[in-house]
Formats: C-alpha cells, sequence, structure tokens
C-alpha cells in the first residue's frame, strides 16, 4: 500500500494526501507555517465573523478538519469555513466528526483558495462535497495573481440542483470598499430557500504585496436579499445600531422640544385669550358705569 494510501477503517486527509503526492512528483514545494498568507487569514476571520453575526441561530465553523463517510471509506475534509442552518450548537471544538451530531452535514462550505491548495480545493474537495450531498461549496480567490485560471478575482459556487450539481462563476467585482453600491448584474443569486443572501466580490483599498509587486485585492461578500446591501460584521452591525439609536434619540428629543413648544404656544394663546377676556370685561364694566351715570 502506497504511504499515501490509507486504511479504509481510519481516516485521513485528502489535503495532505493529495499535497504529499505533488510533492513527490516535485510539482510543487511544501508550504511551512499555518495559514498561506495574511489575507488568507484575513477573509477566514471576515466570513466567519459576517455569517456568525447575522445568522446567530445557525452554526459557523472555521478552519476545521471535518470527518465524514463516504460509503465504507471514512474521509477527512478540512474547510476553511462550514455553515450548519438551523444547528444550535454553541460549543467550541477541534474537528467536526458528523458521527457526533447525528450525521449532520454542512449547508455550505467555504474554501479560500491558495498556491497549495486550489488543485484540491477545485477538484477532490468540490466533488466530496457533491458526494456528500453539501448544498453549497464555494471557491474564492481573494488575491492570488497567478495561475491565470484562478487568477483574483474569481468566485466559483457549485450548488445542488433539480437534477445533480450546477456551477455559476465570477469574475468581476459589483462593489469596492469605498462605494459599497451593488450591480445585482455581477452577484451570484442561487437557492433562495436555503440562502438568505447573494454572493458578491468587493474590491478593497489595501494592496496585496508579493515579490516587490502590489496586486488587488478582493474580499467575498454576502447581501442580503430583502435590503440589497452587504451584510455587516459584528463591528459594522453594532456601530450601525448606535447610529440607529442616536438617529432614534435625536428624532425623540426633536419630537419631545417639538412638544415643549408646542405646549408653549398653546399656553401663549390661552393667556393672550385671558387678557382679551379681561380687557372686554373691562370696557363692559365702563359701558355699565356710564350707563348709570346717564
Amino acid at each position: 500500500m502506497s504511504t499515501f494510501e490509507a486504511d479504509s477503517n481510519e481516516f485521513f486527509n485528502t489535503r495532505h494526501r493529495n499535497a504529499a503526492k505533488e510533492i513527490e512528483n516535485e510539482e510543487v514545494k511544501p508550504r511551512l507555517g499555518r495559514r498561506e498568507s495574511e489575507p488568507h487569514s484575513f477573509k477566514i476571520n471576515y466570513i466567519h465573523d459576517v455569517l456568525a453575526t447575522n445568522f446567530p441561530s445557525d452554526r459557523t465553523f472555521w478552519d476545521l478538519h471535518h470527518y465524514f463517510r463516504i460509503g465504507s471509506e471514512k474521509v477527512d475534509l478540512q474547510f476553511d469555513i462550514s455553515f450548519f442552518k438551523d444547528f444550535e450548537f454553541k460549543d467550541q471544538v477541534s474537528s467536526y466528526n458528523e458521527e457526533d451530531h447525528e450525521m449532520r452535514r454542512p449547508t455550505m462550505v467555504i474554501n479560500i483558495l491558495s498556491r497549495s491548495t486550489f488543485n484540491n480545493d477545485l477538484g477532490i474537495n468540490a466533488e466530496s462535497c457533491q458526494i456528500l450531498g453539501i448544498p453549497v461549496y464555494v471557491a474564492f480567490s481573494d488575491h492570488l495573481p497567478e495561475p491565470e485560471i484562478i487568477k483574483a478575482p474569481f468566485l466559483k459556487v457549485f450548488y445542488k440542483a433539480d437534477e445533480g450539481y450546477s456551477m455559476k462563476m465570477l469574475r468581476d467585482w459589483c462593489c469596492t470598499e469605498e462605494d459599497r453600491t451593488i450591480d445585482h448584474t455581477k452577484t451570484i443569486d442561487i437557492l433562495p430557500d436555503i440562502l438568505q443572501f447573494k454572493f458578491g466580490i468587493m474590491k478593497l483599498k489595501d494592496r496585496y504585496w508579493k515579490k516587490g509587486v502590489r496586486h488587488d485585492l478582493f474580499q467575498l461578500v454576502f447581501i442580503d436579499r430583502k435590503t440589497g446591501e452587504i451584510l455587516p460584521t459584528r463591528a459594522e452591525k453594532a456601530e450601525r445600531q448606535k447610529l440607529a439609536a442616536e438617529k432614534k434619540a435625536k428624532k425623540a428629543q426633536e419630537q419631545a422640544l417639538a412638544a415643549e413648544e408646542k405646549a408653549k404656544k398653546a399656553q401663549e394663546q390661552a393667556l393672550a385669550a385671558e387678557e382679551k377676556v379681561r380687557k372686554l370685561e373691562k370696557e363692559l364694566e365702563k359701558m355699565k358705569d356710564k350707563s348709570n351715570k346717564d
């Protein structure tokens, strides 16, 4: 048995297996470190933040090994993000094993492509998700300047259709960080019964520096179907709530001032009416006194 094959009774990591095969064939060098780059880390953090913030009744895992069973074979798939609808499991875990959770499988998984994993992520991972029946598999290239086939921006979404799986791809951004007005013709809209959002790409202000050259950076964004706006991070949502609260408080203050002004005006009108009545009474008294004298 090859050193890259595994006993069917044991878990094996398909990413590691394929990477090892490539190394054996001298196609790529092994990567060092936990993550490929700063952009890769930032994107995973951002996506987890957005999904966890906006869908608290669902569960979003990040950067975990996921253990599934495909037939008699146990497999270990690693996803940057896995999103489970209607799964209020709050405990933190070191890995996800479907056998510990009544064979529950993700609603959506996302991988941020890197030079050392893109072949695997667009190949065996995409195929495995289809075999497992995972409704949505997303592959996103946010910063890679090469190879050309996955040059950023690049978004590919595999999704469960009536007959098997379909795929949609996007290579243009729908908005920029400076101007978040969405061009909805440059978004991916699938499975509205499952997903409350559409997919888009935002061009960032920051750049990616590599070997003395600066390249554009992009962000995968989720667009709210109801509002047509980008779903916020926790900080953005808190800022929006703060601004909304301040606006509400300002409006309440303005209404209170308006009510005070209205009450003051009514009081002035009442005093003026009383003064008018007093003047009329005095006039009547004068007229009465004059009549008595005559």
